[in-house]
C-alpha cells in the first residue's frame, strides 16, 4: 500500500491512500502487492486508527471512500470483533465493486496464527507444585512399601513362605477379608438407603443425621471398640437378648464385623449423596410418562449411573474396614482360630519381637489388599467403557 502526503487546505501535510484509478496500471502487480501489504495489517490496526481514517474521510469528501475502501472494513472488523462498520467506514451506498469484493473473500480465509508453537508449557509454578507432590507421594506411599518389600525380600523363599502360610496366619487372612467383605456389603446396601433419604426426603432431624454420619471420622477407634463392647455386653439388655437368641456379639466374629461397619460407614453415604443430589427428576419422571414401574424406573434409569459411585464407595468401605485395629482388639477375644484378624495377629507377633514375622504377614496382606483394589479399578473402567458405548 502506498502513501504519499497531500497539501491540505490548512498548509500541513495529510496521508492519503493509493487512488483507486491507478489500479489499471498493472491490474495484477497491483494485486498481488496490496494483498501482500493487507496480510500483516488485519487485526492489528487499532481502533483509533480507524476512527483517524474515518475523519480524514470526512474532511476531504466522498472521493476519498474510493481510496480507503481497501482497508478500512477488515481494520473496523479486527479492531472491534462483533461490532457493525459504521456509515463512512469504507462503505459505500449501493452494489459493492467487485475488487472490493475479491479482496474481502481473500482476507477473510487468513487464519490468526496460533499462540504457542511450543505445544505444552507448565505454568511458572509448576516445578514447585510438582516437587511437592511427588515429595509427598514419596515420604507417604513410596518409601514406606518399598522399605516393607525390601524387608520382606531378605527373608529365604522356604522361611517366607512357611511363615506366611502357618495355619494361625490363614485363619486370619480369612476372617480379616471376609468380615471386612461382610461390613463392606452391609455399608452398600443401607449406606446407599441412607444416602437416599437424605437427599431426597426433607423431614426434622435430617440435618443433626447428617451430621452424625461422620461421627466414626472423628471419633477415635479405641473409643469405638469401648463404645460397642459397652452396648453389646452381657450387662446390657441388649447384649443379653442377643446372647439368648444365639447372636453374642462381644468377643466374636459377629463383633468383629460390626465394629468394621462401624468404622467404615460413612464411606458409602459421602460418596453416594453428591451424585444422587446432582440427578435430574425429569428424568424419573420421563420414565414414569412412559409406563415404567417404579421398580423399572429405578433399575434402568436411576441405578446405572449411580454403580460407579456405589462400587467406589465399597471399595473404600472394605478398605478401611480390613485395616482397622483399634475398635476390634477391644471387642474380640484375639483368641487364634477363633476371633484373631491379621492387624491383630501382626501387634501380638511385634509383641513378642517377632519382627521378621510380622513383615511377612503384613506383606502378604498388603499383596491381597492390592491385588483386590486392582480388580475393582478394573471393573470401575468396564463399567465406564460400557457406559460410554
Amino acid at each position: 500500500m502506498q502513501a504519499a502526503p497531500l497539501a491540505s487546505t490548512s498548509g500541513r501535510p495529510a496521508i492519503a491512500f493509493q487512488s483507486a484509478s491507478t489500479r489499471n496500471q498493472g491490474a495484477s502487480t497491483s494485486h498481488r502487492s496490496m494483498q501482500s501489504a493487507l496480510v500483516p495489517l488485519v487485526g492489528r490496526v487499532p481502533i483509533g486508527l480507524v476512527h483517524g481514517v474515518s475523519a480524514w474521510q470526512q474532511r476531504h469528501g466522498p472521493h476519498a471512500d474510493a481510496r480507503a475502501a481497501l482497508i478500512i472494513p477488515q481494520a473496523a472488523a479486527a479492531a472491534s470483533p462483533g461490532e457493525e462498520p459504521q456509515q463512512g467506514y469504507g462503505s459505500r451506498q449501493g452494489k459493492q465493486p467487485a475488487w472490493k469484493k475479491r479482496y474481502s473473500e481473500d482476507i477473510s480465509q487468513i487464519k490468526p496464527l496460533p499462540v504457542s508453537r511450543v505445544g505444552f508449557q507448565l505454568p511458572p509454578t509448576a516445578p514447585i507444585t510438582w516437587t511437592f507432590m511427588i515429595t509427598y507421594l514419596l515420604l507417604m506411599l513410596v518409601v514406606p512399601i518399598v522399605a516393607l518389600l525390601s524387608k520382606a525380600s531378605l527373608t529365604p523363599p522356604s522361611l517366607f513362605i512357611s511363615r506366611a502360610f502357618e495355619p494361625v496366619a490363614v485363619h486370619a487372612y480369612f476372617v480379616s477379608f471376609s468380615c471386612a467383605l461382610a461390613a463392606a456389603a452391609v455399608n452398600a446396601v443401607f449406606g446407599f438407603l441412607l444416602a437416599w433419604v437424605l437427599v431426597k426426603y426433607d423431614f426434622p432431624g435430617r440435618k443433626w443425621i447428617d451430621a452424625a454420619v461422620d461421627l466414626p471420622f472423628a471419633l477415635p477407634t479405641s473409643v469405638a471398640g469401648l463404645t460397642l463392647a459397652t452396648v453389646y455386653s452381657d450387662e446390657t439388655v441388649l447384649g443379653r437378648f442377643l446372647e439368648a437368641v444365639g447372636l453374642p456379639v462381644v468377643f466374636t466374629r459377629l463383633g468383629v464385623a460390626m465394629a468394621m461397619v462401624f468404622v467404615s460407614f460413612p464411606f458409602v453415604v459421602r460418596t453416594m449423596q453428591p451424585v444422587i443430589q446432582e440427578m435430574q427428576a425429569e428424568v424419573e419422571e420421563a420414565a414414569y410418562t412412559l409406563g415404567a414401574t417404579p421398580w423399572k424406573a429405578f433399575t434402568t434409569v436411576l441405578l446405572p449411573p449411580l454403580l460407579p459411585p456405589l462400587l467406589t464407595g465399597t471399595a473404600l468401605a472394605f478398605s478401611r474396614a480390613l485395616g482397622e485395629f483399634g475398635s476390634i482388639v477391644i471387642i474380640s477375644s484375639n483368641f487364634a482360630f477363633k476371633d484373631l484378624i491379621a492387624p491383630v495377629l501382626i501387634f501380638q507377633c511385634l509383641e513378642q519381637y517377632d519382627f521378621m514375622g510380622a513383615t511377612i504377614i503384613g506383606t502378604v496382606l498388603l499383596g491381597i489388599s492390592l491385588c483386590i483394589m486392582l480388580l475393582v479399578n478394573w471393573i470401575q473402567t468396564l463399567g465406564q467403557r460400557f457406559k460410554n458405548k
